[in-house]
């Protein structure tokens, strides 16, 4: 019997260690970065304005999520500057989502129905009584279908001088199944921050784990 307590106390401490451990989310992350130098390109004033014509700098959620380019940037010894003619360098950022697949499944699955006691009757073919019994029924099957949908969050921030002689750019990207842009766009600017101003050779993959970036 008390092999049986103890075995019961394992699993429920097991169920709540099992609840309290927090789900760490991971983002597989595709970076590339390019310059017009092979040697880094130190930082300057700047200034961020919308890379696409259909986004207005005054847009709040713009605001929003190049005010976080610009804290990389200003870890970077970047100096952020008020007005475009002081600036030596502008920045163009730009993000978005696409959705590159849709794919609806089907899946069968019995109904369970499961029973749990202290003991096991006395009947006939059980001429005594067991600590505890449990039986597992299977009375049916359910079917039901799942939509998944894939998309393509992805960053672009492009630098450029004063005569519009573009010095560097980065392309960062996500594919998965969130479409929150204010909680994946943030990872992607982060994601860059390593490779601003500089020139890589080809792309490269990375899997980023809450504030920790692996390469892979």
């Amino acid at each position: 019997m008390n092999k049986i307590y103890y075995a019961i106390l394992l699993t429920l401490i097991s169920f709540i260690f099992i609840g309290c451990t927090p789900i760490v989310n991971k983002y597989r992350v595709t970076l590339d970065a390019i310059s017009n130098s092979d040697r880094l390109i130190k930082p300057t004033t700047y200034i961020i304005k919308p890379l696409g014509d259909d986004t207005n700098i005054n847009d709040l959620k713009f605001q929003r999520q190049s005010s976080r380019l610009a804290e990389i940037l200003n870890l970077k010894g970047y100096k952020k500057v008020s007005y475009e003619n002081l600036a030596e360098q502008i920045i163009y950022f730009d993000y978005g989502i696409e959705k590159i697949k849709e794919e609806t499944r089907t899946y069968s699955e019995p109904d369970v129905s499961f029973g749990f006691s202290w003991g096991y009757p006395y009947r006939y073919g059980y001429p005594y009584y067991s600590p505890f019994w449990s039986d597992v029924g299977y009375s049916s099957y359910r079917t039901y279908r799942k939509t998944y949908k894939i998309f393509n969050r992805y960053i672009v921030i492009l630098s450029k001088d004063q005569l519009g002689k573009e010095l560097w750019r980065i392309d960062v990207s996500s594919l998965g199944e969130s479409n929150n842009l204010q909680e994946i766009v943030p990872i992607l600017i982060r994601a860059s921050k390593p490779y601003i101003g500089r020139n890589i050779e080809k792309p490269v993959n990375l899997v980023l784990e809450e504030n920790e970036e692996k390469r892979e």
